[in-house]
């Protein structure tokens, strides 16, 4: 296990590597000057070459890079054109906001998703499991962006129901200590606030997490009707042991190892995938500030936007690999084998 876990982190300090050098050389090839897009406008010749003198574009391709790799190392992804920041510090202050919508969509998706799945599967042919299979593949195709459009013109234009955007209403004072709303509020004493805050996340949650609790239901339905079939299920049952606690014990428990793989991915997908929600619903997260920088070719911030997701991608696949191997010991000896 210590040697499995030891090739992943190497594995995934090698496609790191590999991530970060392709972003260097992908930006370069991109038309356009980058120093004339980030001078300001109408900018003489000596102002842009100032600004490319800045950013390093006047060292040859091979300086570039290597000043580049040092600054990565460093954790300095370069200064935003937009704030004037580092972006680092920019993208740390919006994570929270990212991750408050992100967990509450994953919360959901958990809640309503793995139940579901459960009932369909144990109720197989049913009424329950029909409809379940025909609503998930019809939800699980939407697109995000077009549901939350939807929800903002139903349930916050027509209906009322709920704020059309934002965190919180725009008259509400609440000291920023960490970041989250619903832990800031519960810090300064104030469940009211918290109440706002729920108000304004389940909305743009439940639109960021409807496509995958399609998906996730019909995963879990699908991974638990495969284990129920088993030998050892079988057995289970014919030595006597009530259904429920078959399917809770022996079916429920094995079917969840193929959601370990989905859970780690749909993190870091919810967190990437919610640049249009956050759009919609003006919620100010990372989303929202990539955006903002695209419209004004703010590249030190895609270009480190670019990197940390995908370096986010990378530790959550390594993560997911050796808990899987952890988990299900058939993952471990298979990769034995082969090596």
């Amino acid at each position: 296990m210590l040697r499995f876990s030891l090739q992943r982190v190497a594995s995934a300090l090698l496609t790191a590597f590999v991530v970060v050098s392709a972003t260097f050389f992908i930006v370069r090839l991109v038309p356009g000057d980058p120093a004339t897009a980030m001078a300001p406008p109408n900018a003489r010749p000596a102002q842009i070459e100032r600004v490319r003198q800045y950013l390093g574009l006047d060292r040859p391709l091979h300086e570039q890079y290597g000043l580049y790799l040092q600054r990565v190392a460093a954790l300095d992804l370069g200064t935003s054109i937009r704030t004037n920041q580092p972006v680092l510090s920019d993208l740390a202050a919006r994570v929270p906001a990212s991750i408050e919508l992100a967990a509450a969509a994953f919360v959901l998706e958990v809640l309503v998703a793995i139940p579901i799945g459960i009932l369909a599967a144990v109720r197989r042919g049913s009424r329950l499991d029909l409809l379940t299979r025909l609503t998930s593949s019809t939800v699980v195709g939407l697109p995000v962006f077009w549901v939350s459009l939807m929800f903002i013109w139903i349930f916050a234009f027509l209906l009322g129901l709920f704020p059309l955007g934002g965190r919180l209403d725009l008259q509400t004072d609440l000291d920023n200590v960490t970041g989250f709303v619903l832990i800031d509020s519960l810090i300064a004493g104030r469940p009211d606030i918290m109440l706002e805050g729920l108000h304004h996340l389940f909305l743009p949650a439940l639109a960021l997490a409807l496509p995958s609790i399609a998906f996730w239901t019909r995963l879990m339905r699908g991974s638990l009707l495969e284990v129920l079939g088993e030998d050892y299920v079988r057995t289970a049952r014919a030595k006597g042991l009530k259904w429920r606690t078959v399917v809770m014990r022996h079916g429920v428990r094995n079917a969840m190892n193929p959601m370990v793989t989905v859970f780690g991915f749909e993190l870091v997908a919810l967190l990437t995938g919610a640049l249009l929600v956050e759009i919609v619903f003006a919620w100010p997260g990372v989303g929202n500030y990539i955006f903002g920088s695209l419209q004004v070719r703010d590249y030190p911030v895609v270009q480190g936007s670019v990197i940390i997701v995908a370096l986010l991608y990378v530790a959550v696949n390594s993560i997911v690999d050796i808990a899987q191997a952890r988990l299900d010991p058939r993952v471990l000896a298979s990769i034995q084998a082969r090596a």
